[in-house]
């Protein structure tokens, strides 16, 4: 079982990979032209996948390691 759990080890890294994707995707450079559009909005949604993603990868990690 211990190649599973090498295996499984990356998904937390992953996880981590993603919601830096999606932080990075609030700045995105403008058009030519046309002014960023970065309101209360969107900042609120980030920071609440943020904290709904930081708290998934928390226990992920734990049940990875807790498997024999």
């Amino acid at each position: 079982m211990s190649m599973e759990k090498n295996i499984l080890g990356i998904v937390p890294g992953l996880q981590a990979t993603a919601l830096v994707a999606e932080n990075l995707k609030m700045f995105k450079m403008p058009k030519k032209g046309k002014p960023a559009k970065l309101g209360p909005k969107k900042i609120i949604k980030t920071g609440v996948t943020n904290l709904l993603g930081i708290g998934l990868i928390g226990p992920t990690a734990s049940m990875i390691n807790a498997m024999d």
